[in-house]
């Protein structure tokens, strides 16, 4: 029996991480992935027989990651408003890695909302949310925003469109002779943290 290779598998995962990324589970096309990995469908097909096989394995490591960075959350030796900073710091760095995961989650909850579900509760293994500690902070007086969904919402928007949106900020800034660099999104994190500390330092110190 022939063995699999390590490094065709590794080139493999890679191309189809682009791939999903890109089009989605339903959008992608195995001959696409084939093609950027440089080899065949049957070669691709005897690693990986099915569509969904190779999207479970590609995404198993990213999504436990991303759940992952929830248990800051938990953590009851930071007070409540370091553990948003460094969970801001968390989600910043894995959208650097994965800058179209926002938008590919989007695609997939709305293409079927239900296998969406079953695999976040997979992944999420127990780890409060953002949401549900802003509004368990809320009610125990840790905080005292007026509506944490809406913080929420805001401060989920400030981390991820930058990335979602970063090929039409690039060409508007090409165009306008500046560019979208490293330091770009040192001043983005800073600008972040510096939101967080509005909101929730205020909202400890007015009332």
């Amino acid at each position: 029996m022939k063995l699999k290779d390590y490094s065709t598998e590794t080139k493999i995962l890679e191309a189809a991480k682009s791939v999903f990324l890109e089009f989605g589970l339903y959008g992608a096309r195995m001959h696409t992935i084939a093609d950027r990995a440089g080899i065949n469908k049957a070669l691709l097909h005897y690693y990986f027989r099915t569509k969904e096989k190779l999207f479970d394995r590609v995404f198993e490591s990213a999504l436990d990651r991303y759940f992952s960075n929830m248990d800051v959350m938990s953590d009851e030796r930071l007070d409540f408003i370091e553990r948003v900073h460094r969970l801001a710091d968390r989600f910043l760095d894995f959208l650097t890695e994965y800058p179209q995961m926002a938008l590919f989650l989007i695609k997939e909850v709305s293409t079927n909302e239900s296998l969406f579900i079953e695999r976040i509760e997979r992944h999420q293994k127990g780890n409060i949310t953002l949401l549900k500690a802003l509004i368990e902070a809320k009610e125990s007086g840790q905080i005292h925003i007026k509506d944490p969904l809406l913080f929420f919402v805001q401060l989920i928007s400030l981390c991820t469109y930058p990335f979602v949106a970063k090929p039409l900020f690039s060409m508007i800034a090409s165009r306008n002779q500046v560019t979208w660099d490293q330091g770009s999104l040192e001043g983005l994190r800073s600008s972040i943290h510096d939101f967080i500390d509005q909101h929730l330092i205020s909202s400890i110190c007015t009332n």
